[in-house]
């Protein structure tokens, strides 16, 4: 706030008009909160509402799993899914499919990263920051199935580990709504449009 202010001063002084000064000053106000915008993209609001809307009604496996994001933190997402019976791979035990879980730990990972580039490397616009979904690709993805899933609700987290120039490693894990731990996974990503 203090360089702001000096700044303004500064124009002041130097200026001999004070409506330039005011034109000055609003714009580097404008420019200020738009710095400000980008620096905490991953907090933005309007990109928040983005990423909700493509995760959620945009891409249809998403949908059709029923994914919901829940918690968009930069260094921990997580997203919720709820048992259905199209997911049930046991039917005898009413157990979760494998492949859910799989697909589940894979988008929550992808998220992490679009979470940790908006934080790390912000885009003008959030429309710009969620197009950064298109730009990736899992390139290895390691599931451990610990317990069976048998509960109603479950919640997947994600760690980047690694944010690198062209890949992104991420640690996943998936709990039921009694905090026991189903499965964990780590996956790779390249990123296509990062450089």
């Amino acid at each position: 706030m203090q360089s702001t202010s000096a700044y303004v001063l500064y124009m002041f002084v130097v200026s001999r008009s004070a409506p330039a000064v005011l034109i000055r000053l609003v714009n580097t106000l404008k420019h200020l909160k738009h710095l400000k915008n980008q620096k905490n993209m991953h907090t933005n609001a309007e990109f928040h509402q983005y990423l909700h809307h493509v995760l959620e009604e945009k891409i249809p496996f998403c949908k059709l799993l029923g994914m919901k994001l829940t918690d968009l933190n930069a260094d921990h997402p997580k997203l919720t899914i709820h048992k259905q019976p199209e997911l049930i791979g046991n039917f005898s035990q009413g157990m979760l499919h494998g492949g859910v879980i799989a697909s589940v730990l894979d988008s929550i990972g992808a998220v992490g990263v679009l979470l940790k580039m908006a934080q790390q490397t912000p885009r003008q616009t959030a429309m710009e920051q969620v197009a950064e979904f298109a730009q990736m690709s899992t390139i290895d993805l390691r599931i451990d199935f610990l317990k069976p899933a048998r509960g109603d609700v479950f919640i997947a987290s994600a760690e980047v580990t690694r944010l690198g120039r062209r890949v992104a490693n991420v640690l996943m894990q998936m709990h039921d709504q009694e905090g026991v731990r189903i499965a964990t996974g780590a996956a790779a990503f390249i990123l296509h449009g990062k450089g």
